[in-house]
């Protein structure tokens, strides 16, 4: 939870985990995103639609965890973010109907560091809701 005072009834950053690894999250973002396909008629006009394969791009930004550990999030690797869910909110379930068993897997990511400042990273990825995977847990 934010050490913050909040005059205000919005929302107001993000969920903790004492128990995390990987990165102490500052930024998330959720990007939704799905494919259409239309059915014409005999004048070329569009007389149905169908919407499939529902995704999320995720990107998450913050301060690594734990000194010399970087991020335990390689390329192909699954995650879970632990604050994705609180306040009656299912942040990777939001716009996307259906049953979900998947995590987030991992597009890209970085790190960098500094002289006068914490080691930062960031990380990409995609949430394919029908996408079965394992994770490992960041906050």
């Amino acid at each position: 939870m934010s050490q913050a005072t909040v005059y205000a009834t919005s929302q107001f950053g993000l969920a903790s985990d004492t128990t995390a690894t990987g990165l102490f999250v500052g930024t998330v973002t959720f990007s939704n995103s799905s494919e259409t396909a239309t059915a014409p008629d005999h004048i070329g006009c569009d007389v149905g639609l169908a919407i499939y394969n529902p995704k999320k791009d995720i990107s998450v930004d913050g301060i690594v965890a734990a000194k010399g550990t970087n991020i335990p999030a390689n390329i192909g690797s699954t995650i879970t973010l632990a604050n994705t869910a609180y306040n009656t909110r299912t942040r990777l379930a939001e716009q996307i109907s259906g049953t979900h068993s998947s995590a987030i897997i991992v597009t890209g990511g970085e790190t960098s560091g500094t002289a006068t400042g914490f080691e930062t990273g960031s990380i990409t990825g995609i949430y394919h809701p029908f996408v079965p995977a394992t994770s490992t847990v960041l906050t």
